[in-house]
């Protein structure tokens, strides 16, 4: 039974969470969490909890669930409108936003890709042309549960957190989501790029490939071998391909990656190659 989650903590979260209680026949049960009541629409759960949602490590002892869907703010220095998608975790020694050092959480391929194309759809559909589609590599917490963990954002500043059409929307990706556990693609890991994903977000958009954990360029001169295997082994499905921004890379990175790749066993495939 998928879990949706959001934060008292988060003004886009509770944004969100109003909209699905608005547009879903969600029910609210007898059981609460945190003290927030617990609803339920078909087989999915909608919970709150008190914490910030990138410390919420905490989850898995207290609900059993084959998937969390975490109902987010977005937040950059830019303040762009955008509609966001990834999965969390710490490439690095660095945590500064929640979870481990050198720890990923078990990224959902078809839940980010699921609710990826159903962002868009809908902003398309409600007239959101300000707001950018995107994935964003794995960054943040939490980082600990074994339970698979995917993030669907708001962003980028307050004005945004507080629009009801693009709450809407986050929803709605939020749905899709929870029901994507029966869907079936071609699962991959990426490598390579900007924080943005650009390569990323069409090779989701626009062909039957599903991506897990996205690993940045910027992380690669602090990352070893155990940290690219944890790429692939916390994706969760069966992975196949490796996914390369190859002209994200650079030459130094390539050589170190490429032959832990091919010893994993996986296939190479160019982002910038595929149709």
């Amino acid at each position: 039974m998928p879990v949706i989650v959001t934060s008292k903590e988060d003004v886009a979260s509770l944004n969100i969470k109003n909209r699905l209680l608005e547009l879903y026949n969600f029910v609210e049960t007898k059981d609460s969490f945190e003290g927030f009541p617990i609803y339920k629409f078909d087989d999915i759960l909608l919970v709150t909890t008190v914490r910030d949602v990138i410390y919420a490590d905490h989850l898995e002892k207290e609900i059993k669930t084959d998937l969390f869907v975490f109902a987010s703010r977005h937040k950059s220095v830019s303040g762009t409108p955008s509609l966001l998608v990834h999965s969390p975790g710490n490439w690095t020694s660095e945590a500064l936003f929640g979870g481990k050092p050198r720890e990923v959480s078990v990224a959902p391929p078809y839940a980010i890709k699921e609710s990826l194309i159903e962002l868009a759809r809908q902003k398309e559909k409600l007239g959101l042309e300000a707001y950018d589609v995107t994935l964003e590599v794995t960054h943040h917490g939490p980082t600990s549960m074994d339970t698979p963990v995917v993030f669907v954002e708001l962003g980028s500043s307050e004005k945004q957190w507080k629009d009801p059409v693009a709450a809407e929307a986050v929803a709605h990706a939020c749905i899709k989501a929870a029901r994507s556990l029966n869907k079936s693609y071609k699962i991959g890991v990426g490598f390579g790029g900007s924080h943005y994903a650009p390569q990323f977000t069409k090779v989701v958009l626009f062909s039957d490939f599903a991506v897990g954990h996205i690993v940045p360029n910027y992380v690669f001169d602090k990352i070893d071998r155990e940290m690219i295997v944890k790429a692939v082994e916390r994706t969760h499905g069966e992975v196949e391909y490796a996914l390369l921004d190859w002209k994200g890379l650079k030459r130094e990175h390539k050589d170190f990656l490429i032959p832990i790749l091919e010893e994993l066993g996986l296939k190479i495939e160019r982002t910038q190659k595929i149709r």
